[in-house]
């Protein structure tokens, strides 16, 4: 019993190997693909297992596509991580998540209304930085009647929001800590109202 529990284990481990192996390997190679349309073939090739395996893991191009975004999203909750009150630490965090992941997130922004499954990811991605303001912001967030509650969280999701550091880093052309600044500006405003 305990060679078959042990042989059950080493095989689910290599599993788990292999999907990470895929994940990553589509993570890098949608990436430099402007249209998120790269075939199953360079995504196999990178990570060096076979496209019926790539297949046989995520059943499709799109089901592949949803895991490699599905799992960028799970990494971005990690990096951009600041305690409850944190003003400081969470527009550090999330301008360093953005100096990383920035660009992507424009790009999927602009593809969501043509791929539906980028649409899904990138609503999810939205809900989920909602999710970040009401736990960064709780102190400021606290004890607000419903209406004023909802207009000051929609406010620190605006000024926190990914086309706001486009918009200053991108188009406006500051640097990095500049940006920083402005959007720590901003968030000021906006706990202030």
């Amino acid at each position: 019993m305990t060679t078959r529990t042990y042989r059950q284990t080493r095989r689910a481990d290599a599993t788990e190997r292999t999907r990470e192996a895929i994940l990553d390997a589509a993570q890098e190679v949608f990436r430099a693909d402007p249209q998120l349309d790269p075939s199953l073939d360079a995504v196999a090739a990178r990570a060096g297992v076979s496209t019926r395996t790539v297949i046989r893991q995520f059943g499709s191009k799109e089901g592949l596509l949803e895991a490699a975004i599905a799992a960028g999203v799970e990494e971005t909750q990690t990096t951009r991580h600041a305690e409850p009150g944190d003003v400081e630490g969470a527009v550090r965090a999330i301008v360093a998540h953005y100096e990383e992941m920035g660009d992507d997130v424009m790009r999927w922004l602009a593809l969501a209304d043509r791929l539906p499954v980028v649409r899904r990811v990138v609503e999810r991605g939205t809900e989920s930085h909602h999710d970040w303001v009401e736990e960064v912001f709780a102190p400021d967030l606290a004890g607000l009647p419903r209406g004023e509650r909802r207009a000051r969280r929609a406010a620190l999701a605006t000024a926190t929001d990914v086309y706001v550091w486009h918009l200053l880093r991108r188009r406006e052309g500051l640097g990095r800590e500049a940006t920083r600044e402005a959007m720590l500006s901003l968030v000021e405003g906006a706990r202030a109202r």
